[in-house]
């Protein structure tokens, strides 16, 4: 799956990003010039596509206020979307995350192309929450 992935990457001009295991390295994309993903294998098949849509307020109202519009719209979408929004485990941040079957270049870019389209709508939504 790495290779498949690594050669999907390659591309776009894409290489893996540095760490202690190239082979099993996450790829980092540019979407449409403005939205930014990461795309990595999954260790029993598959892939999983993340990007970062904002930083959470420190503790207090306004991040439960922030938690809670966010949780409705993720509600709303769930039938819709295969994305999940998600906080992160440093509970830091709002991410974006799906994970999909990859058997082909062509799954793989299947699952890039509605992982975006989601992105986008959620880019948008994060800020009217």
């Amino acid at each position: 799956m790495c290779r498949l992935l690594h050669s999907y990457g390659a591309q776009f001009g894409a290489q893996p990003e540095e760490g202690p295991d190239a082979a099993r390295a996450p790829i980092a994309l540019t979407i449409d010039g403005q939205y930014r993903i990461r795309l990595r294998a999954l260790p029993r098949g598959g892939i999983a596509v993340q990007s970062r849509l904002r930083s959470l307020p420190g503790p207090g109202r306004e991040r439960d206020e922030l938690l809670a519009g966010v949780a409705r719209l993720a509600c709303g979408t769930m039938r819709e979307h295969a994305a999940a929004c998600v906080v992160d485990e440093r509970e830091r941040a709002l991410w974006l995350q799906q994970a999909a079957p990859a058997q082909s270049l062509q799954d793989i870019d299947d699952a890039v192309g509605s992982f975006t389209n989601c992105l986008a709508f959620w880019s948008k939504a994060i800020h009217t929450v």
